[in-house]
């Protein structure tokens, strides 16, 4: 059952950085993101050389890369914390542009990246404390150090008995 459910879990993940290579495909393509201002009457765009929809694509392919790597690598602490942080920044970003800078309102385009980024941010926190994966890996480590110590101090007494 533990296997099963961090493969799901590992799923979930590719899932949420899929989504994250869409938006930044999306906004190559269309020009235009929740980032980009408009003004009130015409359709023109305040950022008329679209800079900030090109920084959110590439900032969507960063978090993409960050994740995937997360979802192969899942059991080295220090690549789920990378995860973990892209995750908040990514929060922070979308609630900063909507609520503090008022950059856009509260749409489909902000509230879903925000509950796929809170659900799978929440699962990277509780899950692989709950398998205790990094337990495992702490004893695996532990013992080819300790195998390692062994190999080397045998191989510097076998040097000073020639």
């Amino acid at each position: 059952m533990d296997k099963r459910t961090m493969y799901a879990f590992r799923g979930w993940i590719a899932f949420v950085a899929f989504m994250d290579l869409g938006t930044a495909i999306r906004s190559y393509i269309e020009k235009r993101s929740f980032l980009s201002k408009t003004i009130s009457d015409l359709d023109e765009y305040v950022d008329g050389e679209f800079t900030a929809t090109r920084v959110l694509g590439v900032y969507s392919i960063l978090k993409a890369l960050v994740l995937v790597h997360c979802t192969l690598y899942i059991h080295y602490k220090p690549v789920v914390s990378m995860g973990v942080c892209s995750l908040i920044s990514n929060i922070i970003l979308y609630l900063s542009e909507t609520v503090y800078f008022r950059a856009s309102t509260f749409n489909f385009y902000v509230v879903f990246p925000c509950i796929l980024n809170a659900l799978t941010l929440g699962g990277l926190i509780y899950l692989p404390n709950h398998f205790k994966i990094w337990e495992h890996q702490m004893k695996d480590d532990e013992d080819t150090l300790r195998i390692g110590v062994l190999k080397r101090k045998r191989g510097f007494r076998q040097k000073k008995e020639y």
